[in-house]
């Protein structure tokens, strides 16, 4: 099985503005019911059962992604600018990443794996926003329960000229809670970070297009292979992990 950073299915205007800068502790924040990490020491981050080693280590990667210069790409038409959540969620003091399996009835992407997100609406804020919005649609996540802990570098997709904005975000709680839109998420994929950092999950392969070489990431967990736009998230995402050790 194959996998994307796909995006949900549903028909939507193709009218979309430039994202601002998303500045932490401004309006849109308030209105989603966001919180930034408490620092270092000053107990776990609410709701979420960690390890003080494994709070802190989060409270780098915050830090990790806050003073990066992150690359972004400029979206015009016919460019979509478009946006998804990388869920982190704790069960027994073990972080996973949450992915998303689409369902075979959707337009695109049938039964690949995936981060919650799709496009940018006129009525997104933020691409924050989007990501936000998108995971409680696709999923029922409540943006209330997920702290933003920063962005990675936009991803750009050929197939779909989707500019994909990838947001971390820790979620509070358990997945119980969960509400899949039957008719885009099949089920949801709970993969242990430090899994994905195996050398027996994660090979690469470089491709050529014209005079373009591209490196493909491909992460193997039995029958389920991530990779494509999806790959190259994790890949960045695993990068600011180890930087934040």
């Amino acid at each position: 099985m194959q996998a994307h950073a796909t995006l949900g299915a549903r028909q939507r205007s193709r009218s979309i503005g430039e994202a601002r800068r998303w500045a932490l502790g401004g309006p849109a924040w308030a209105g989603l019911g966001l919180y930034a990490l408490r620092p270092p020491g000053a107990g776990l981050i609410r709701g979420v059962d960690l390890t003080t080693a494994a709070a802190t280590r989060l409270e780098r990667l915050r830090q990790v992604l806050e003073q990066r210069v992150r690359r972004g790409i400029d979206v015009a038409p016919p460019l979509i600018r478009a946006g998804v959540l990388i869920p982190l969620v704790t069960r027994d003091n073990t972080l996973e990443m949450l992915f998303t399996r689409r369902t075979d009835t959707v337009l695109t992407h049938k039964g690949q794996i995936s981060f919650p997100g799709g496009q940018r609406e006129d009525s997104d804020a933020e691409t924050v926003e989007t990501a936000l919005r998108e995971s409680y649609e696709e999923i029922g996540l409540e943006p209330s329960r997920v702290t933003v802990l920063g962005e990675l570098d936009d991803v750009f997709t050929a197939v779909s000229s989707f500019v994909i904005t990838p947001v971390v975000g820790l979620v509070e709680g358990g997945i119980d809670e969960l509400r899949l839109a039957p008719d885009e998420v099949k089920s949801v994929l709970m993969v242990p970070v430090h899994r994905l950092l195996d050398s027996d999950v994660h090979t690469t392969e470089t491709r050529s297009v014209g005079e373009q070489q591209y490196r493909i990431h491909y992460y193997t967990l039995g029958d389920d292979v991530i990779w494509g736009a999806t790959g190259r998230i994790v890949y960045q995402f695993l990068k600011a992990w180890e930087e934040a050790a």
